[in-house]
Formats: structure tokens, C-alpha cells, sequence
């Protein structure tokens, strides 16, 4: 992943430029071209003109090419541009390294999955376990937004299980159970991203239990075939099922 400055110039404050810059940014997000939502818009007073600056996370160094938009993105861009405000260029901060490492093979299959940790795509390579950009899906904004939404309830759910406290079990159940309605949403888009990829695409089913014999010795939770590798998996999965494209992990309070 990469740091980087998109520069936007305007020439007037009939429309509120910011709010033009959000909406690009918003776009540029659900397509996968920057990472987060965390973005600070500053003013900035240079020597010829004034200008807004917008410090970026992005997967890859040209990310921000418009090769890369999809038909929302490049909608965004021109009301921003027919108001005033136009995208000028982003220059490259450089690489960080304290972020995930985007995938530069072509994947075997793909896995959906997340953290309440993950600042990246939902979807990664099952060749080198880096993540996808998801403008890599080409030009399918409403697949891609669904993706980010998806990323954010399971996050969002991971994140109120691992605190403990208020809806804990509720959040458990969406991200672990295979009939919850996070998991069914979550598997459809693992259907829409292989149909149109034609690489298979697995589903991340998460997994806690403490009983040792029923956790080795379960089930796939779809089909009820066996389904543990003998070998885990970018040592997190320790369960595969390629009839049911799902993958799951040894139970954490085992590990």
C-alpha cells in the first residue's frame, strides 16, 4: 500500500468544494482506489493559486489513473468538475509499510475476508494471501460498493465480539454461523465475484469454540463433508471446502 497527495484545484465557492471533493473520494473508496475513510481535506495558499489537498491511502503507485475508474467514479469527477473543482494530478508519497502488501500475482482463488483490524480490501489472493484491489473487478461499481459495505458490517461485528460487551453473542452469530444474514450476503458476493472472474471465490467463515475433539473433528457446516487440510492454510485456515467455496479457522480459543 502507498501514501499519497491528490491535489484538487477549484475556481469558486458557488457549490461547497469540499463536499465535491468527499463525494469523489467516497467514489474512489468503494471502487478500491484508496483505502479508508479516514481523509483529511486541507486549503492550502501556494505561490500562483490556491489549491485542496487530500492525503490518500492507495493499494498500488497508480491507483489514482483513470484507467482505473469505474462509471460512479468518473460521474463524481465531472459534477465536481462542472461546479469548479477538478481533480489535477496526485503525486506519491511513497510506499508504507506498516499496511498490507498488495497482491501482484494473479490469483489461483480468491477469499473474502476481513478483521476489525484490516484497513485494505475485503478480498485477497489465494496464491499469496495479499489483498485484491477491488477496481481489479473492472467496472462494477455497485459489485464493489456491496463489498465495502459488507467489509464494514463484519468489521463492525468483529470489533463488538472482541470487545466483549454490549451485543457481543449477536455479533458472534452474523460472523460465524452459516444461515446469519452477514454470511448469507457475504456468500452471494463470493458467487457474483466468481461468475464473473471465473476464479473460485471462497467465504471466510470465522470460528470459536472450545470443546478440542468437536473442533477438530467438524464438519463442513454446508454440506457436512469433511473438510480439514492437513496442512493449515497462510496459517490462519485450517478448514477448505471446495464444494461449498468456504474456508474456516481452528477454533482461536484453541490456538
Amino acid at each position: 500500500m502507498y501514501q499519497a497527495i491528490a491535489h484538487f484545484s477549484y475556481q469558486n465557492f458557488e457549490q461547497d468544494p469540499v463536499t465535491l471533493i468527499s463525494q469523489v473520494l467516497n467514489q474512489w473508496r468503494f471502487n478500491g482506489q484508496v483505502i479508508g475513510r479516514e481523509m483529511g481535506v486541507t486549503h492550502h495558499q501556494l505561490d500562483t493559486h490556491s489549491e485542496f489537498q487530500v492525503r490518500v491511502a492507495t493499494p498500488e503507485q497508480e491507483s489514482l489513473l483513470p484507467k482505473f475508474n469505474n462509471e460512479w467514479v468518473n460521474e463524481a469527477l465531472l459534477q465536481a468538475q462542472e461546479a469548479g473543482v477538478e481533480f489535477e494530478y496526485f503525486e506519491l508519497v511513497g510506499r508504507d509499510y506498516n499496511a498490507e502488501e498488495t497482491s501482484a500475482n494473479p490469483a489461483e482463488f480468491h477469499i473474502l475476508y476481513t478483521t476489525h483490524l484490516d484497513s485494505c480490501s475485503p478480498l485477497y489472493s489465494g496464491t499469496d494471501f495479499c489483498p485484491v484491489p477491488l477496481y481489479r473487478l473492472g467496472d462494477n461499481p455497485e459489485l464493489t460498493e456491496q463489498l465495502i459495505k459488507w467489509q464494514e458490517d463484519w468489521q463492525a461485528c468483529d470489533q463488538l465480539q472482541m470487545n466483549g460487551g454490549t451485543l457481543e453473542q449477536q455479533s458472534l452469530v452474523q460472523i460465524s454461523d452459516i444461515e446469519s444474514e452477514l454470511t448469507q450476503k457475504g456468500r452471494e458476493l463470493c458467487k457474483t465475484v466468481e461468475d464473473l472472474t471465473q476464479i473460485p471465490t471462497y467465504y471466510y467463515l470465522y470460528r470459536l469454540g472450545k470443546d478440542e475433539e468437536v473442533e477438530h473433528n467438524r464438519k463442513c457446516p454446508s454440506c457436512q463433508q469433511e473438510w480439514k487440510l492437513g496442512e493449515m492454510l497462510f496459517g490462519i485456515f485450517q478448514f477448505k471446502c471446495d464444494h461449498c467455496r468456504l474456508v474456516s479457522n481452528l477454533s482461536w480459543e484453541l490456538q
